[in-house]
């Protein structure tokens, strides 16, 4: 019996879904065509990373794009770093400030003005903007209750007991920045939160691994902050087991040059050079950008260029890291902040100057007049001279050491040592350079210093109005830079407020003190 199908007097049934069409034909037959299957793209929730979504040829222009843009700004504020470098070996703290004779015995000593400016702000600026009690404080906008005071009280408190007991590193990083602010004209303090110690974490940035593109003047506007970290090899293993970072096979790390002012902070240290290029923790520079960018990967920025953190591996230019940088239901795209800047003075461009940039020439002055008059007084102290040649003195050189009695020979005829020889007629310390060096540092402490100095060479009789009024005089310019640190620490607590709301559970501040004081 034949096939009724295969004679075509019994159509086949084809099985009719989703992934088939079929087109009839005016012979009776059909063509079934398969439609191909769309490769299923896994959603990506608001703060996952990016990276792991997008097209890997996408995510390789972004990088490589990224990584040029980031080595220009690099380069264009590297004559910043060099004077930050400079100022820090002129402090003397690291055996290193150029300048000077370079006899043996020459002095190599340098005027402390440049280091008592650090040590002087940094001493006053930590007694007024970290209290033992904690700096944060409470101000109700609107009309005021007790519900409101109520709620105002357990913030404060909270975040005070954090900054002062629970970020354990929040005194020390802060106590560094200021010490560095006079020097760098700017600092830099970052926030974030770890998931790992389910706390946030803080530390200190300095300016010499901050990069803003030359054309911008403006910190928290710029549409392009880069932050370079230099990340040892355990960091990053735990970084990519947190997911933060891509597991990608990046090969060893490379060569990075480290900044000038890293060198000159490390001979600070005693850290010799040639122990640095032993890279045992196998740092790997990373670059964590900030950046304004138009993802067409991206549905949830719809189109629009909008902020994002990208992190990258210098070396490679491989994308460890994208994320959205704004707060998931803002239609606005506004980007979050993670650091904040610190300015000593502020000044015309995107960095502030420092004590270097006011008084740097006065420092070398200070410190140059200061080795002049050393050398002097050891130059005139232990002296040479000039001895005449004939007899059975010819050819000969005595070298006598202080305190010693030594006898020489004279040529016929001399009998009186003087005649024989002479010593170099130095003047020694000279009284007008001492009145120098004297001017050069009332010159440099008139910049940094309060009325402290006045008030006490003027004694005990001074009357009150007058010491107030000196006081308040002489303490103008600490008084402008603590306040604009105020606003930069108003900026923080801002930070560290978000923070805590978007990470913080009401089980974990119970668990930590005991009950709940806030939600």
């Amino acid at each position: 019996m034949e096939n009724p199908i295969a004679t075509g007097l019994i159509a086949p049934e084809i099985p009719l879904d989703d992934d088939f069409s079929v087109d009839e034909l005016s012979d009776g037959s059909a063509i079934v065509t398969m439609e191909e299957e769309e490769e299923e793209i896994a959603p990506s929730e608001f703060g996952a990373n990016l990276a792991d979504y997008l097209d890997e040829a996408e995510l390789s222009a972004i990088g490589s794009d990224l990584a040029e843009l980031v080595e220009s700004d690099r380069k264009s504020r590297e004559n910043r770093d060099k004077q930050y470098a400079e100022g820090i070996k002129r402090t003397g703290l690291g055996d290193e400030s150029p300048g000077g004779a370079d006899f043996e015995g020459a002095s190599r000593a340098v005027h402390p003005m440049l280091a008592k400016g650090c040590v002087d702000f940094a001493s006053r600026a930590i007694k007024e903007l970290f209290p033992a009690t904690g700096p944060c404080k409470t101000q109700i906008i609107g009309s005021v209750n007790d519900a409101k005071i109520d709620k105002a009280d357990r913030k404060k408190q909270y975040m005070n007991w954090q900054l002062t007991t629970r970020v354990a590193e929040q005194r020390a990083e802060f106590e560094n920045l200021l010490s560095q602010l006079p020097l760098g004209g700017s600092q830099y303090k970052r926030w974030w939160w770890d998931a790992a110690l389910g706390r946030p974490r803080t530390e200190t940035v300095y300016i010499d691994d901050v990069f803003l593109p030359y054309s911008q003047s403006d910190f928290y506007t710029s549409y392009r902050v880069t932050h370079r970290q230099w990340i040892s090899a355990d960091e990053y293993s735990s970084r990519i087991d947190s997911g933060l970072y891509r597991d990608l096979n990046l090969g060893s790390p490379g060569q990075s040059e480290q900044s000038l002012s890293k060198k000159a902070t490390d001979k600070v240290e005693g850290n010799e050079e040639d122990d640095a290029v032993y890279n045992d923790d196998g740092l790997r520079e990373i670059y964590q950008i900030y950046a304004d960018l138009l993802i067409d990967g991206d549905e949830l920025a719809d189109g629009r260029t909008a902020p994002y953190i990208v992190h990258i591996e210098n070396h490679t230019q491989r994308v460890l890291g994208l994320y959205r940088n704004w707060a998931e239901k803002d239609d606005s795209y506004a980007k979050k902040h993670w650091m904040v800047e610190y300015k000593f003075v502020p000044w015309r461009g995107a960095y502030g100057v420092g004590l270097y940039h006011l008084i740097g020439s006065l420092a070398a002055g200070g410190t140059g007049a200061l080795r002049a008059l050393m050398d002097s007084a050891h130059i005139s102290n232990f002296p040479g001279g000039l001895k005449l040649k004939g007899g059975r003195t010819s050819g000969q050189s005595i070298s006598v050491n202080a305190t010693e009695l030594a006898e020489i020979d004279a040529p016929a005829g001399i009998d009186d040592i003087r005649k024989l020889v002479m010593p170099f007629p130095f003047a020694g310390p000279s009284p007008v350079l001492f009145t120098l060096l004297e001017w050069l540092t009332q010159q440099a402490e008139g910049v940094i210093a309060t009325a402290s100095e006045s008030i006490a060479d003027a004694g005990a009789n001074m009357p009150v109005g007058t010491a107030l009024a000196l006081i308040e005089h002489g303490s103008t310019n600490f008084s402008a830079i603590h306040a604009r640190c105020h606003a930069s620490l108003k900026r923080e607590l801002e930070i560290l407020h978000r923070i805590d709301a978007e990470n913080l559970s009401d089980e974990e501040v119970v668990e930590e003190l005991g009950e709940l004081v806030v939600t």
